[in-house]
Order: structure tokens, then C-alpha cells, then sequence
């Protein structure tokens, strides 16, 4: 990836953060929110990430084991296409959110998600 994309997509990472931090400050200086400590904070936005995950995953005909209902024709419309970005951008939020209580930056998110990732690569390459 060229300097410039790398230098792009950190500054969309970096509004990112900056657009949730604005929300959060709203949303999360009240109460009961307001008064927990970090692990509670990103234990209660991790829940609510995997709840919308689950919603993603039923929007798309997918049952909460994992199996398709195969009995379905699975070809979704339009509509439920957008059900379902709107399920993912909300566990965006609620990733980021959570990065974000945890004290994580977007420089470092950027630097831990490449060390993962060639980690990831690594195991491949050793059938992992």
C-alpha cells in the first residue's frame, strides 16, 4: 500500500475515533455509565457489539448455532442488504467505542491490527 494510502485510511481512522469520542462524551457521561470503571465500560460495549453482531448474523438468515436454515432460499434483497451494513456500522461503533474506554488510539490500533495481521499470515503459511 502506497505512503499516501497509508496516510489516508489513518486520517479516516482518526475521524473515526474522533466522530465515536464526540458520541461517547454525550451518551456516556450519564449515569449508570457514567460511574463504572473501564472493565465494566468495555465489558457492557463489548456486549452490545456481539448483540449487534448477532443481529447481523440473523438478518442474514443465519440461526444463532451457526446453521443456515436451509429449508430458506438465502438470496437477500436490497433492503436486508442494508439491514445488515447498518448492523455492521453499529458494531463498528461499538468496537471503536470500546477501543476508545480502553485507551486505545487509532495509531495504535493501526499498529497492533499490522502485527496481528502478519502474525495471522505467519500461521497460514504453517497450516496453523
Amino acid at each position: 500500500m502506497s505512503s499516501l494510502r497509508v496516510t489516508q485510511c489513518m486520517d479516516r481512522l482518526d475521524r473515526i475515533f474522533e466522530l465515536q469520542a464526540s458520541f461517547d462524551e454525550s451518551v456516556q457521561n450519564q449515569p449508570p455509565f457514567a460511574e463504572w470503571d473501564t472493565e465494566d465500560r468495555v465489558t457492557a460495549l463489548l456486549g452490545h457489539l456481539i448483540q449487534e453482531a448477532y443481529e447481523a448474523r440473523n438478518t442474514l438468515g443465519v440461526v444463532i448455532t451457526g446453521e443456515r436454515k436451509w429449508w430458506k432460499r438465502h438470496k437477500l434483497t436490497e433492503e436486508k442488504w442494508h439491514m445488515v451494513d447498518e448492523e455492521l456500522i453499529d458494531c463498528l461503533h461499538f468496537l471503536v467505542s470500546a477501543m476508545i474506554s480502553a485507551g486505545l488510539s487509532p495509531q495504535a490500533v493501526a499498529e497492533a491490527y499490522e502485527r496481528k495481521n502478519m502474525e495471522n499470515r505467519k500461521r497460514q503459511m504453517q497450516n496453523y
